[in-house]
């Protein structure tokens, strides 16, 4: 809501405005009187992170344990904190006084962000699978929203999480995110590494919709755009065609929903019309992506790593359909710069982490199923 995008890499990140200029950040040598210091987590690699509703706080989580909230107007930190197990995703609630971590046992923790709701972080509900993904309804009471290794989405009321209002069934593989809508508060769109969207009715967990993502990207990997193979990502799979969506998100400035998916160049922006997800426009991008932020009725994409190129790039609406935002790109590109290295680190594949029998860990990588890649 204030215009602001997170650029996340390592255990440092970068926070831009609408205009591509840097505002704020962890790196010591990007901090002057234009561009905010950010206090750096001390507790190795950021895992998630996620602004609240108003854009007023924003939290982190790293695989160390750590969970840190800043206030965006000074970029001050907060709260600060071990989690009690290494989290995957975390979400702030609407009220913007509770942080809600969702961790690799399967369990969701309430965290008070404020002095007067800094009580003892405790369990808010329980899965009995690794937790993948988090996120809040738009109705009132909301319902949190939490999804799985073992293919469910559970919908919960808050803040009593115990009173579960629906499960949504019907994925074969993990699920890897989960977008509500201010447009369709009674529904929610869920993302799998089966390769499918969902749309669901989370009052009843009614499945109203399936779409599959091979119908529109099977052709990338029939003309060689889709990147695959030993040398791109760390896993051992010998399937070729796989459709592992990273992400959706809501986008509310256009009633619609983006989604991006691995190894492969291209963003699917569905239309959400008569309670249904529409036809998408299947734009081409230059890499495949790791993620897709929602900025008003733009969308910034960010690329999986090269030794050189663009790190992201931003498709602005023009009324009819999304075009390349040139301009935004450009700005990005000369601000949002990550470290150097010597070499090009690889991107771990979602099914590394997501198959839960570990056949396509990398080799020598077999190891408990806790172990942080």
């Amino acid at each position: 809501s204030k215009g602001a995008v997170a650029f996340i890499f390592g255990a440092n990140f970068h926070v831009t405005d609408s205009a591509g200029k840097v505002i704020a950040s962890t790196i010591a040598n990007r901090q002057n009187d234009q561009v905010a210091k950010i206090e750096s987590p001390s507790k190795g690699n950021i895992r998630a992170g996620a602004f609240s509703r108003d854009g007023s706080l924003f939290a982190i989580c790293t695989v160390d344990k750590g969970l840190y909230v800043y206030e965006t107007e000074n970029w001050k930190t907060v709260r600060s904190l071990d989690s009690e197990k290494r989290c995957n995703a975390l979400a702030i609630d609407p009220s913007g006084d509770v942080l809600v971590t969702a961790d690799k046992f399967g369990d969701a923790y309430w965290v008070g962000i404020f002095p007067d709701t800094a009580e003892k972080p405790h369990i808010l509900l329980g899965h009995v699978s690794n937790l993948c993904a988090i996120d809040f309804s738009f109705n009132e009471p909301p319902y949190v929203l939490t999804c799985d290794r073992d293919e469910k989405l559970r919908v919960s009321r808050f803040p009593n999480a115990y009173n579960i209002q629906s499960f949504g069934l019907g994925h074969t593989e993990f699920i890897t995110s989960v977008a509500p809508a201010r447009f369709a508060i009674d529904n929610a769109v869920t993302a799998s590494g089966d390769g499918t969207l969902r749309l669901w009715n989370m009052h009843t967990g009614e499945l109203l919709q399936t779409v599959e993502m091979s119908k529109y990207l099977a052709k990338y990997y029939e003309s060689g755009a889709a990147v695959c193979g030993e040398n791109t990502y760390e896993d051992r799979t010998a399937a070729n065609q796989r459709y592992g969506i990273l992400r959706v998100r809501a986008v509310d400035a256009i009633e619609s929903f983006v989604a991006v998916v691995e190894r492969i160049p291209a963003v699917l922006v569905f239309p959400f019309r008569q309670g249904k997800l529409g036809e998408p426009q299947v734009i081409d991008i230059a890499q495949p992506p790791t993620d897709v932020g929602v900025l008003g009725d733009r969308l910034v994409v960010s690329y999986t790593p090269k030794a050189s190129g663009e790190l992201v790039a931003v498709l602005k609406y023009d009324g009819n359909q999304y075009v390349a935002d040139d301009e935004l790109t450009t700005a990005l590109s000369l601000n949002v710069t990550t470290m150097e290295t010597e070499t090009v680190p690889k991107i771990a594949s979602i099914f590394v982490w997501g198959n839960k029998m570990y056949l396509e860990r990398p080799k020598g990588e077999e190891g408990d199923e806790h172990d942080e890649q």
